[in-house]
């Protein structure tokens, strides 16, 4: 079945890609899946159409390219396709293996149905499967697959009608699409390259062993990540940057009221709060010595000092004398002090 049936089978998936080296590619890799399950395949009555079945869906998964999956409303409108008139040059021969201009045009025309339109198409006219069988295997009902069908005709009497003609419901419509179609199947895909069946089984049994081989890593890497995080060492620990060193105690800041080495304590989520402190020694194990303020300067304007809370203005010695009394309002108070009464 290998043999008889697969140069047919890569020339109708070559319909649907338009790409030899794919057809190949996707043939070969439905009859390797086919090998593991034979007795299954066998028994279903019709193995060539269960091959068939797994190389069009490869075909056209929407993991690779083989045309639009969908239809867009902002999608820009296509250009017309241009069918040039049958050339004597390009005549039908016994040994011609070239597409023509014609099939070309065909080929493109067919990239832009979408996915399903294209395979009950390649199905129904190429094939000359009846709706049924269809439905059947592109799993959709009778109606469903006869309306993929008629829109592709559709399509194509409005794309290429130098080709098929302007009316999808005329006599003879579909009898020139499956002649054209076969034309450019085996145009395109005349003597595909078909593998030995050691060589087959061999490199599907390395892509086999491949995937399980990544899965098998992949399992044991996320088990891994797994183990060590409930051990308490978690993946984070090791690419998680090192903490801010603890900040000091005491910090040096030049005062008027010490010297410019002065220790003075320093607050956790600010600059060194000015306040002196026994705790902050020059000399570990020492007590510090405390001294009294110099007298505020009069030979000049008030300079407080800079950076944390000594940096707050403090008024000036004659203006804390002429404040009032503590408890009485201003001059202007509507209602005299207390002690006035």
């Amino acid at each position: 079945m290998y043999e008889a049936a697969y140069t047919r089978l890569v020339q109708q998936v070559f319909l649907l890609t338009a790409c030899k080296h794919r057809a190949v590619h996707c043939v070969g890799r439905a009859f390797a899946e086919a090998r593991l399950c034979w007795a299954e395949v066998a028994a279903g009555g019709e193995p060539e159409a269960w091959v068939r079945a797994r190389a069009f869906e490869s075909a056209l998964s929407p993991w690779h390219r083989g045309g639009p999956r969908r239809t867009h409303v902002w999608r820009l409108p296509y250009r017309r396709i241009k069918v040039r008139p049958a050339d004597e040059a390009q005549a039908v021969l016994p040994d011609h293996d070239r597409l023509t201009d014609r099939d070309r045009a065909l080929l493109k025309a067919l990239r832009r149905l979408s996915r399903p339109q294209r395979r009950a198409l390649v199905l129904h006219d190429g094939l000359g499967m009846p709706a049924a069988a269809v439905a059947l295997e592109v799993e959709a009902t009778v109606a469903g697959a006869e309306g993929r069908v008629w829109a592709a005709r559709a399509a194509l009497a409005h794309w290429v009608p130098e080709l098929v003609g302007p009316d999808p419901a005329a006599d003879g419509f579909a009898d020139r699409l499956c002649v054209l179609m076969h034309r450019a199947a085996v145009r395109g895909a005349p003597e595909p390259h078909r593998a030995p069946v050691p060589v087959l089984r061999a490199r599907h049994g390395l892509v086999n062993a491949g995937r399980t081989g990544a899965a098998a890593l992949l399992t044991a890497a996320v088990g891994g990540a797994v183990v060590a995080t409930l051990a308490g060492g978690g993946p984070g620990e090791l690419f998680r940057p090192p903490g801010p060193p603890p900040p000091s105690l005491c910090a040096p800041v030049p005062t008027s009221a010490t010297g410019p080495d002065a220790l003075l304590p320093l607050l956790a989520d600010g600059p060194p709060s000015g306040i002196e402190s026994l705790w902050c020694s020059p000399t570990p194990g020492l007590e510090p010595v405390v001294v009294d303020p110099p007298p505020p300067r009069a030979d000049g304007p008030y300079r407080p000092p800079a950076g944390g809370r000594a940096a707050e203005a403090l008024p000036p010695p004659g203006a804390v004398a002429a404040a009032p009394p503590r408890g009485c309002g201003p001059a202007w108070a509507l209602h005299p002090c207390a002690a006035d009464r």
